[in-house]
């Protein structure tokens, strides 16, 4: 991930806004980034003492948000606001890591707004952003955007070489993680990411009445992370499904199921997976504002049994 990025600290802005899905990715790379604000070369070499403080977490002038809960707090960035204008104590900037941006109210953001404005000399911030559209556009408006790529298939197959899993394992953790690392690290500790993944090959595959929907939905009720996972799993099975309706099976991300993907992509015209997708939007955008989940689960599996049956 570092080597992707020519960066120059002359012209970086003091509000920075780091952008993936991919929360690991976030977090990794803003901590290179203060190594290349605080780096004695301005190069984050990695060797020097200032970039060794910053890879243990422990340099004085670096400091992470929020520090106990999940979210930022109105108190976090206050107290932020107030120690922004304390000068350094070791290096001759600070750097504010600020986690899950995303999930932060809109008085938050705004206790925050003037402070990026006019921030002081010494003062970079860095927004670490999973989801852009939750951040207020006077927010976005004065940060410098920073879209981080995508890993690779085989540096994320590399990364999972620490956990105990059979190149079968990892290959299908490479093909549905989206090139995330910490996608693939949760599936990796998931000991039944393989059951997960066989049960959202049996939707596509199988649902077909409305009984059937009642068995699945069930296996849903009660556990909102299983069903996250799923929907995931699904969406990026839709994908595949285009690619194999397409004909472009070289594009597939799952050679290995290349016969499979064709059997599903023959049972759905093309209106019919584009309903899904549109789907599948609402029904992520339901679940992160906690709408009650039995009728979340029936409703998208009514509605992949609908489509179905009315665009064949």
């Amino acid at each position: 991930m570092q080597n992707n990025f020519e960066l120059k600290t002359e012209n970086m802005s003091h509000s920075i806004m780091l952008v993936s899905q991919d929360e690991k990715a976030l977090f990794d790379f803003s901590f290179v980034l203060a190594k290349k604000l605080l780096c004695k070369t301005q190069n984050a070499c990695g060797t020097c003492s200032v970039c060794k403080k910053i890879e243990h977490k422990n340099h004085a002038d670096v400091l992470v948000f929020p520090k106990e809960k999940d979210v930022i707090s109105v108190d976090d960035i206050l107290g932020i606001v107030e120690d922004a204008l304390v000068f350094p104590f070791e290096a001759d900037k600070k750097v504010y890591i600020l986690n899950n941006f995303s999930f932060t109210s809109g008085l938050v953001q705004n206790k925050l707004l003037k402070t990026l404005e006019e921030p002081p000399k010494h003062v970079y911030f860095v927004l670490n952003v999973t989801n852009e559209t939750k951040v207020l556009p006077t927010i976005k408006s004065r940060c410098q955007k920073i879209y981080l790529p995508k890993f690779e298939d085989e540096q994320i197959f590399e990364s999972l070489n620490a956990f105990q899993l059979s190149d079968e394992q990892k290959q299908d953790i490479v093909s549905y993680c989206e090139g995330m690392k910490s996608k693939a690290e949760s599936f990796a500790n998931d000991s039944n990411f393989e059951d997960t993944l066989n049960l959202t090959f049996d939707v596509w595959k199988n649902l077909r009445t409305s009984p059937q929907v009642l068995d699945y939905a069930s296996k849903f009720y009660t556990n909102k992370k299983l069903f996250e996972e799923f929907l995931f799993l699904y969406g990026i099975m839709l994908k595949e499904v285009l690619h194999a309706k397409l004909k472009e099976t070289n594009l597939l991300k799952d050679k290995k199921r290349k016969e499979l993907f064709e059997q599903i992509a023959n049972d759905f015209s093309f209106k019919a997976l584009s309903e899904i997708e549109k789907e599948c939007i609402v029904v992520a955008e339901k679940l992160e504002r906690n709408c009650n989940q039995f009728l979340v689960v029936d409703n998208f599996l009514l509605k992949i049994l609908e489509v179905r049956a009315k665009w064949q």
